[in-house]
């Protein structure tokens, strides 16, 4: 073999050679790199996986909250379960920084009464109002000029539905006891009025300054006496005794805390508020008694106050001005109602007034929700935030107005 042969064979050996460590260092760096992204790919799917059984075991998941943590249950989205923390039927705890999208579950919340307005800042719960093409349709018509104290009020033709007048219809206001009308039609829709409720605990769940029907622990009354105690003296003690009962109905479990029998009737209560077309109210507590998050308007109290006056139940109830009622335990029971537009002796009686509810607090005000009969007319007006002696006048006013 020739040196010209020799030194081909070395310099082909030597090509062969740096190439083969070319591909060596290649597939050397290749596999590092499909390694190093595998290993990233492994971690990542088991921090989701981590959050997805959270997810899915406890349906809770930890939100960062600045430098504190905050429980968020991501099976309800209900915003009448929103700024609701658990505090059994106790004083209210300020709120300095309310967090709309925070919402409590729905198995803990428990209600948040305003026993002193002063100490929280409830405003700070109340989104802004909508107001749609059906309310700007309803509101669009030559206003009458009637002078009333009331901050909010409307007036509807019951048999159509048409609005007659109004003063501040969408502006946020609160129900106080007028919400017992939505309490009383969730009641109706759920109970048969012979139906045996027997009175717990949840009697204590009340305010310590709530109106009563004075139940006592251990008696039963039918749903119809109960109504008559939620609706006549209107009973804060009888609307936590409809709300267990129902709520414990509609949970179909009888042994329910009281907590929880309570909640899943504000449940029904919001749902049917939504049914009936309400669209800018929030109701927290079965008698309205002021708490954090609940608000309403005087055009959804008139929309609630135009189903209440279909179910002849709760007209025949509401225009007592007083109702004995012997219980299914055998206590013997007069109760005198609150509604002095249809209290003959109350000097402010009105002959055409059929009902159907007042409220009083500290932030409603006075209100009434009234309804009344003549000549084949029927119109029902919702007054809020009046004055003691306002809101009668205001109420037969309107009434008046409406039946003329």
């Amino acid at each position: 073999m020739n040196k010209k042969n020799i030194l081909g064979l070395l310099l082909f050996g030597c090509i062969i050679t740096l190439s083969l460590f070319i591909y060596v260092n290649i597939m050397i760096d290749h596999t590092s790199n499909t390694a190093q992204q595998q290993n990233q790919t492994d971690i990542t799917p088991e921090s989701n996986q981590s959050e997805t059984n959270k997810e899915n075991n406890s349906d809770v998941v930890i939100e960062e909250k600045g430098p504190s943590e905050v429980l968020v249950d991501i099976t309800d989205k209900e915003p009448w379960l929103s700024a609701n923390p658990s505090e059994e039927g106790s004083a209210p705890v300020a709120v300095e920084e309310p967090d709309q999208s925070v919402e409590a579950d729905s198995t803990t919340a428990a209600l948040q009464l305003i026993q002193d307005c002063e100490k929280v800042d409830y405003e700070a719960y109340i989104p802004e109002m909508k107001v749609d093409s059906k309310i700007k349709e309803a509101l669009d018509i030559t206003n009458p000029q009637i002078e009333v104290d009331a901050s909010a009020a409307i007036l509807f033709d019951a048999k159509t539905g048409d609005v007659m007048y109004y003063k501040n219809a969408v502006d946020p206001v609160f129900p106080a006891s007028t919400a017992k009308l939505l309490t009383a039609l969730v009641a109706l829709e759920w109970c048969g009025e012979e139906e045996e409720i027997t009175v717990g605990e949840e009697i204590k769940m009340i305010a310590p300054d709530s109106s009563r029907a004075y139940l006592k622990e251990g008696q039963i009354l039918t749903v119809r006496s109960m109504l008559e105690g939620m609706l006549v003296p209107s009973g804060n003690d009888a609307a936590y005794a409809m709300a267990t009962y129902v709520g414990r109905k509609s949970l179909q479990k009888e042994n329910a805390s009281k907590e929880e029998a309570v909640i899943e009737f504000i449940r029904l209560m919001n749902q049917k508020a939504s049914d009936l077309g309400v669209k800018n109210s929030c109701f927290k507590t079965p008698d309205g008694y002021d708490a954090i998050g609940q608000y309403t308007t005087a055009y959804d109290m008139g929309m609630i106050g135009l189903a209440a006056v279909k179910l002849e139940t709760i007209v025949a109830i509401c225009k007592k001005s007083s109702a004995r009622n012997i219980f299914i335990s055998g206590e013997d029971v007069t109760w005198d109602s609150t509604d002095a537009i249809i209290t003959k002796w109350s000097g402010h009686y009105y002959s055409c007034a059929i009902g159907l509810k007042t409220g009083t607090s500290t932030m409603a005000g006075r209100c009434i929700i009234s309804a009344g009969r003549k000549d084949g007319k029927e119109v029902v007006c919702a007054v809020m935030d009046s004055s003691s002696v306002g809101r009668w006048n205001d109420a037969v006013k309107l009434l008046e107005y409406g039946l003329q």
